[in-house]
């Protein structure tokens, strides 16, 4: 999504409500007794160098890997427990075509990559925030590839939120294609046998997921040298033969033991999906249905079971396999081997067209509109990729999810290919509210601004999908009388607590009650149960509380007062709902005039006790560790701490403690640690305060903690630093200085040995050098406290032999590397003069690239181009480097160093110099966490002899 059209779109409609938002009176606001300066938008987003970043490995890593000295780790785990669901068969259905039997599985992208993801996000608004936790009964955490790592565990966050939501979350161990990178190595490595024949992958697998508090692992082994196209298999086009070049049914049989050891140190605890793609006899053919070639990998030959499910290939339903009618014999051969059918699910990518992909539904369901098997989506985050704001990707996931009327009890089965029914036609609504204490502030678990207690307490972006929280069992189910035409959608412009609300909108005529179904529940009531409500509204209504009971009768609670312009907490009487269990729960809205613009906004439900003593403060505020920008404007902070008791505890909130006693704002969390990305330094002060604020269920805070302070570097004289257009020239040429002093700085003054104007006090001057010779260059950056000077020696090169371009020395000289993914991405694609080629290497950075010139050559500059010239995403750009320069091979030196690039190509100049071989040796290869270096084009330029 395009972050500056969400903020248009957001501003505007901010303005229409500006009579509501109280939040938006003041920078300052006090809250009791404590007073929030409101935070500031921050300008810096993208994460700093310590970050923490979610795992990813290769084999060979991960058997190597150990939680205890995996610094990181704590960083990672989840903190939410699996919660129980409501037994699907006591469900309601609310149309005629739900299945309790049927079940679906989401194989989404809940990050852009495989590496460089944040446990719990950052200070950005971008991220996939799904929340139709409702119609899914596992996710798979999609992930993994040739150029950053294999097997990939769900980030922390992801995790969080599907287990309030009861639905487990699987890992992915993806085995590609060689097309995309694929190594038999990689399979090999991963199926390795001890001794005694135990496979020590196994054992790997078991413990990550146990650790990170993970539900198991789906498998997807696509890896053979032999399959060179999946489209042409997918056409029927593909003619292989397993030989001992390739796959072979030792290959299976290994995968199956592995399977089934994983599977008896398992339990039933943890899960595994099997991928339809190899065969028993270890080819790689797509089955797209249960048949004698893969049934082993879910039952052996003895019956015994092996894998827990099967997700089947996608051509099913294509035109050249429609006649086979694949699910159905599919369901067949499962009740045959005694399988429940529904532990196969029918694959369907939306990965590039979303509600617009073409399926025979017929073939997925009977006459009756049963189905044969279980359903599984491919990359149904295409409601997200392809969305360009908030409401688009709300839209588009309530079409996919729901129906196109947003509304499951219209869902009908669809009658052609082309039209997309809405998941919700076949699959029950489910729901893991099952006990007290029910709290939800409807948040998707980001925002543009945050607010507590109705007031916007900061305008930085977030999001932290551990933060979100159970948002309604049905999109939307609004009873509307005549007249009445009340909508509702997610908001971001306001919300009680955290980043949004639910908005009421639409015509109400007076004293006519719509009804919004919220939940589907099962809670016992008690003596002490509490209901309250967080609302307001643009007229005065009546908000009143409706449920259904276990014996089905429906009761309406009247709320204690009505709902005005103002965010208030509306109490019902429930005292005679007292040992009786709540089925379903819904509001119901009478307004007090007719009104065709009408406005409502939910921001809290909770259902509790009665309230306790508000928690203990938090202890041990520790700085784990921290690392500034070049000129010490931002910090990255890793924050820990020790709770004193987290009875009753909701989330943890992180504040910086101004000078004037007040607050700001800088996070939430629901564990006991915090990435703090990017914090601002305000002017010139040299200490900051951190502190941590616990936050209960009733919405209480308890004291702050203790301080613990950042110390800022002394960054008050200004940093002088410069590059220069080029080195080596000819008399009588112009040669561009480029300032790239600190900001800091507000004067220069430059000194030019050699050239005709010797000194400038300009920012960024151009200077004529008419005499051959070799001249130093001095910068001194100037401020108010002090300068800093630099000089070159010896920079520049001026000669007769320079005339005109630099020569490229570097076409397809003789390379090597520290390593390589695969020979479509080797070393020698950096000098081939293609943007279509690269060179790539995975795995832990430093990554080196030589260049034998072939023979002594004079060289001053070195151009590469990275990830964004090559068409792939600019966080994929090389971040830091240094180049070195030999006439052996043996020894080198360092010429040139860039730490901070993000631009799509470079170029370094130097002192010219005498060189054969030229080394990049890449330190930060992304602008992200990604290891993974890659090089489209790497030119030296020089001239082609050494200068006397």
């Amino acid at each position: 999504m395009r972050k500056r059209r969400q903020r248009q779109i957001a501003s505007t409609f901010a303005l229409l409500i500006a009579a509501l938002s109280l939040s938006a009176c003041s920078s300052q606001q006090s809250s009791g007794k404590v007073s929030y300066k409101q935070t500031a938008e921050a300008s810096l987003d993208k994460g700093m160098d310590n970050q923490p970043e979610a795992p990813y490995w290769f084999p060979n890593q991960l058997l190597k890997w150990q939680f205890s000295k995996d610094k990181q780790a704590k960083y990672n785990v989840a903190t939410v427990p699996l919660a129980k669901r409501i037994d699907k068969w006591q469900l309601p259905t609310v149309n005629k075509t739900q299945d309790p039997k049927m079940k679906v599985v989401a194989l989404s992208i809940m990050n852009a990559s495989t590496s460089g993801n944040a446990p719990r996000g950052i200070n950005t608004f971008d991220a996939n925030v799904f929340s139709n936790w409702q119609y899914i009964d596992q996710l798979v955490y999609w992930g993994g590839s040739a150029g950053e790592g294999l097997i990939v565990p769900p980030t922390a966050d992801v995790i969080d939120a599907a287990h309030k939501n009861g639905v487990p979350v699987l890992g992915t161990v993806f085995f590609p294609q060689v097309v995309s990178g694929g190594k038999l190595k990689w399979l090999n490595d991963f199926l390795k046998q001890d001794k005694d024949g135990h496979f020590p992958m196994a054992d790997k697998l078991v413990a990550v997921a146990k650790a990170y508090g993970f539900d198991g692992w789906f498998i997807n082994q696509e890896t053979d040298p032999e399959v060179k196209s999946f489209d042409s298999a997918a056409s029927g086009k593909n003619s292989q033969s397993t030989t001992k070049s390739g796959l072979t049914k030792k290959h299976a049989q290994l995968m199956q033991q592995l399977i089934k050891e994983y599977k008896q140190k398992a339990g039933s605890k943890l899960d595994l999906m099997w991928y339809d793609s190899m065969t028993k006899d270890g080819k790689m053919d797509w089955q797209n249905a249960l048949t004698k070639e893969n049934q082993s990998y879910l039952v052996d030959a003895n019956m015994k079971p092996v894998a827990d499910s099967m997700f089947l290939n996608f051509w099913w339903t294509k035109k050249r396999l429609a006649s086979q009618d694949l699910l159905k014999k599919s369901r067949d051969r499962a009740e045959k081997l005694g399988l429940n059918p529904y532990n196969l699910f029918a694959g369907i990518d939306v990965q590039a067209d979303g509600t617009s992909t073409p399926v025979r539904w017929d073939l997925f369901a009977n006459q009756h509109n049963v189905p044969y098997t279980s359903l599984g989506l491919y990359a149904p985050n295409w409601t997200y990729t392809s969305s360009e704001t908030p409401d688009e990707f709300q839209s588009k996931e309530e079409t996919l999810w729901v129906n196109d009327h947003s509304d499951p009890s219209r869902s009908v089965p669809s009658k052609t290919s082309s039209q997309w029914p809405g998941v919700s036609t076949y699959a029950v609504e489910k729901s893991a509210i099952t006990k007290q204490p029910f709290v939800t502030n409807f948040s998707l678990g980001n925002g543009y601004n945050y607010f507590i207690k109705g007031r916007k307490v900061s305008l930085r972006d977030w999001n932290n999908r551990s933060l979100q929280a159970i948002n309604p069992t049905y999109r939307w189910m609004i009873d509307n009388p005549s007249g009445n035409d009340l909508k509702a959608a997610f908001d971001y412009t306001d919300a009680y607590d955290g980043g949004n609300d639910i908005q009421l909108s639409g015509q109400m005529r007076k004293n006519k009650t719509s009804t919004i179904k919220l939940y589907t529940t099962d809670i016992p009531f008690t003596t002490n149960t509490q209901v309250k409500v967080a609302a307001k509204a643009t007229d005065k209504t009546q908000l009143d509380l409706v449920v259904t009971l276990k014996d089905g009768r429906k009761k309406t609670i009247k709320g204690d007062q009505a709902l005005s312009s103002k965010w208030q907490t509306i109490d019902y009487d429930v005292s005679g709902l007292a040992k009786k269990t709540v089925k379903s729960i819904s509001l119901s809205l009478t307004t007090s005039k007719s009104d065709t613009s009408y406005r409502a906004q939910l921001g809290r439900l909770a259902i509790t006790g009665k309230p306790q003593a508000s928690p203990t403060a938090v202890k041990s505020v520790a700085i784990d560790n921290r690392v500034f920008d070049e000129e010490g404007k931002y910090a990255g902070v890793n924050l820990s701490w020790q709770a004193a008791s987290t009875k009753h505890l909701d989330h943890y909130e992180i504040y910086q403690r101004n000078q004037n006693g007040s607050r700001s704002f800088l996070g939430a969390t629901d564990t006991t640690n915090f990435y703090l990305n990017a914090l601002e330094r305000t002017g010139q002060q040299n200490e900051t305060d951190l502190m941590v604020v616990p936050v209960d269920i009733w919405n209480q805070r308890g004291p702050a903690s203790k301080v613990t302070t950042l110390k800022w570097p002394d960054n008050r004289k200004p940093k002088a630093a410069f590059t220069v257009d080029r080195t080596l020239a000819s008399p009588g040429s112009t040669i561009k200085f480029t300032n790239t002093s600190s900001n800091n700085a507000t004067s220069f003054k430059w000194q030019f040995t050699g050239a005709k104007q010797t000194s400038s006090t300009a920012k960024n001057p151009t200077v004529t050098y008419a005499k051959a010779g070799t001249y130093n260059v001095t910068l001194t950056a100037k401020n108010k406290d002090g300068q800093r000077s630099v000089t070159m020696k010896k920079l520049i090169t001026i000669t007769p032999k320079a005339k005109g371009a630099l020569t490229v020395l570097s076409k397809n000289a003789k390379t090597s590397a520290s390593g390589y993914t695969n020979s479509s991405e080797a070393p020698k694609m950096a000098v081939d003069g293609k943007l279509s080629t690269k060179w790539c290497a995975t795995g832990k950075a430093p990554h080196t690239l030589t260049l034998d010139l072939g023979h002594q050559a004079t060289v001053s500059a070195v151009k590469l181009a990275h990830a964004k010239a090559g068409g792939e995403s600019a966080d994929m750009n090389t971040k830091a480097w240094t180049i070195q320069v030999s006439t052996d091979g043996k020894h080198f030196k360092d010429i040139a160093r860039t730490y901070d690039n993000t631009k799509a190509t470079s170029l370094n100049t130097f002192a010219a110099t005498t060189a054969r071989y030229v080394r990049i040796v890449v330190d930060k290869p992304t602008q992200v966490a990604d290891t993974a270096v890659r090089i489209y084009e790497m030119d030296v330029l020089g001239l082609n002899s050494p200068l006397k």
